[in-house]
């Protein structure tokens, strides 16, 4: 029997008033009722019940592994992959090849990356917490603005991400009306056209309002459309790859690729760059994952999303690699280009280098017959996979907003605000728009040095124990070896990191992109303009850990007095209320036997037909219908 049937049962127990939602009703068919949402006392009760036997504490959960894992993978997938690691692996690449670069990047995966996601695996289905508020619970108050710190930097990447987002998104109706580039400089043109134009700003207010919308419901909404979009791309991509790879010279694009330099080991902007690409394609540190994971039940494994979508997100950054050195290869070395010549048109695909999808993308489809219609495709797919990861950012700052009592509407529309806002600045100058990739993108680095921090505050093998291992229902065991680079490796790595990357721009007072001027200058991506941006947000992050204590009073007096009215309006007016509210008189039907004396009614055809009680006749409700299971409470 189900439980709306089982509560639907044709002789329903008699409840006093004593026992109305509040008290501890009796258990029925496995479940407890614990809160109400309309009560109509008389002949009938509608009573909203919600199920005890539920983890999410009110919250929508993910319906099957399958949704977690197209969703966790929605989260990263998209122009991280497809446009940001082609972007920063091709800066790092000179004449040798790109080899050493992907040995870093892939070193990290293991020692960074993997760590990090399943620290925020494991926090976000233990607590169901916002991040701010998983700093609060687990290692206490005074922390919160370490999450808050968290929050602002994914705020931030969300806010410029949106403007890469409307480039694919127009792309994808671009070239609907026009045809595809046959040459380099055509495909340059159209990209400097659009950057110099006002459509990078309306498509950014719509990839915005279009993420909102697809939150306003929470993880009902998130879940089917990770469905539809992450296969679908999937699919786009390793057929493009499957095409560029059998180009004519287009092999000789993956054996540079594959080739290595080995002097470029000492080189602290390729260490860097290696471990925030790989940050960025996993989503390390990004506490998208924690947000994401509280949606999930205990029998969906941590340990196991946690080690297989950071490996398949690189796997989807590998192929997406590939196929652009494949196809600028096979164009280049057509024309008779030198090696040097091919590399220095991998690195100049646009201002600091950011079209290089953009640009190179259309000139390979533009190869192949039927190319345009597979343009558009490609260009609609990695918008709608774009529009998920965007999902999940803005989700982690709703998520925030809710957890401080904010409701999900007026979340959304304030998130709304901000990143639209915050990303103008981008959406109008491609060189803002740059900084702030090379800003937040390093950002990554301090924001999983915080969560490694909280871990270790909290107890390292206390949160292996109690919220990985003894949590989780089948699944995998959190090994010892993660214990190990948690806390010995990746400390040392975050914080060696940016030393050396501070030393080296000292000495060297020159930025990744070779632009001229000392580091304590002001340019796009100078030492001195990431830091003061990071202080910047640190102190407002101080600020607002001091600004939240009295919000959270405030919330727990509002909390407390509804509790108290409640109680009174249960226990002073309800019983009222059932003693004075008269009951009418149900039609006769056959067989029923005579009204006795004591049923007797006030007057015959007055329009009060009601029978009289009897003296002293206690309060209690003779029958409870039960019309709908809702899960709000009172």
């Amino acid at each position: 029997m189900s439980e709306k049937e089982s509560l639907l049962s044709p002789e329903p127990p008699i409840y006093s008033a004593t026992e109305l939602p509040g008290y501890k009703l009796p258990k029925r068919q496995g479940v407890v009722v614990k809160s109400a949402k309309t009560v109509w006392l008389g002949t009938k009760a509608v009573l909203g019940v919600q199920s005890s036997n539920g983890e999410d504490g009110g919250k929508g959960q993910f319906s099957s592994s399958l949704g977690v894992l197209l969703s966790m993978l929605g989260c990263v997938v998209g122009t991280g992959n497809i446009w940001r690691f082609p972007r920063i692996m091709a800066t790092h690449a000179d004449e040798g090849g790109a080899l050493v670069f992907l040995l870093v990047w892939f070193l990290f995966l293991l020692i960074w990356s993997i760590p990090i996601c399943l620290i925020e695996y494991g926090i976000g289905r233990y607590t169901k917490k916002s991040v701010i508020e998983s700093f609060a619970k687990m290692i206490g108050p005074s922390y919160r603005w370490m999450g808050v710190f968290i929050s602002l930097e994914t705020l931030a990447v969300g806010s410029f991400y949106s403007v890469l987002l409307g480039y694919c998104a127009y792309y994808s109706v671009f070239f609907i009306v026009n045809k595809l580039p046959d040459q380099l400089e055509i495909a340059e043109g159209h990209f400097d056209d659009l950057i110099n134009s006002p459509w990078p700003i309306i498509c950014h207010l719509i990839c915005i309002g279009l993420a909102c919308l697809a939150i306003s419901r929470g993880v009902s909404s998130i879940e089917p459309v990770n469905r539809i979009i992450v296969p679908t791309l999937l699919l786009i991509v390793v057929f493009t790859f499957y095409w560029a790879l059998f180009m004519p010279y287009g092999g000789m694009g993956i054996i540079h690729m594959f080739s290595p330099s080995w002097k470029s080991f000492g080189d602290a902007d390729l260490w860097r760059d290696a471990l925030t690409q790989n940050a960025w394609d996993t989503g390390a540190g990004g506490a998208l994952f924690l947000t994401y994971a509280t949606y999930m039940k205990r029998e969906q494994g941590v340990v196991k999303l946690g080690s297989t979508t950071p490996a398949l997100n690189n796997l989807v950054s590998l192929l997406c690699g590939m196929t652009v050195f494949c196809n600028v290869f096979s164009f280049e070395y057509y024309k008779g280009s030198s090696i040097t010549e091919i590399v220095d048109v991998l690195k100049t695909n646009g201002p600091f280098n950011t079209g290089i999808t953009f640009i190179q993308m259309p000139l390979l489809y533009g190869s192949i017959s039927g190319g345009r219609c597979l343009a558009i495709l490609f260009f609609f797919c990695v918008t709608l996979a774009g529009l998920s990861s965007l999902i999940s950012i803005l989700e982690l700052c709703v998520h925030v907003l809710e957890d401080f009592g904010i409701r999900r509407w007026l979340g959304t529309i304030i998130v709304f605000i901000l990143s639209s806002s915050i990303g103008l600045a981008s959406a109008l100058s491609n060189t803002i728009f740059a900084n702030q990739d090379a800003v937040w993108s390093q950002g990554l680095i301090v924001c999983g040095s915080l969560l490694i921090f909280l871990v270790i505050r909290y107890g390292i093998f206390k949160f292996r124990k109690e919220c990985v291992n003894e949590y989780g229902i089948n699944d995998w065991p959190l090994p010892y070896l993660w214990v190990f680079i948690v806390l010995i490796v990746c400390p040392i790595e975050g914080i060696g990191m940016l030393i050396w990357w501070l030393i080296d721009s000292i000495i060297n007072a020159s930025d990744p992109y070779e632009e001229p001027g000392a580091w304590w200058m002001f340019h796009t991506t100078s030492l001195f303009m990431v830091f003061t941006q990071w202080t910047i947000a640190i102190c407002i992050s101080l600020l607002l850990n001091w600004y939240i204590k009295p919000i959270k009073r405030i919330k727990r007096f509002n909390i407390e007095f509804t509790k108290s009215f409640r109680s009174y309006f249960r226990d002073r007016i309800l019983p009222w209320i059932i003693i004075h509210e008269p009951e009418p008189i149900l039609p006769p039907i056959d067989g029923d036997p005579p009204t006795t004396s004591s049923e007797a009614t006030i007057g015959e055809g007055s329009e009060n037909n009601y029978p009289m009680k009897k003296k002293n006749q206690s309060p209690s409700f003779r029958k409870l219908e039960i019309d709908d299971i809702k899960d709000e409470t009172l």
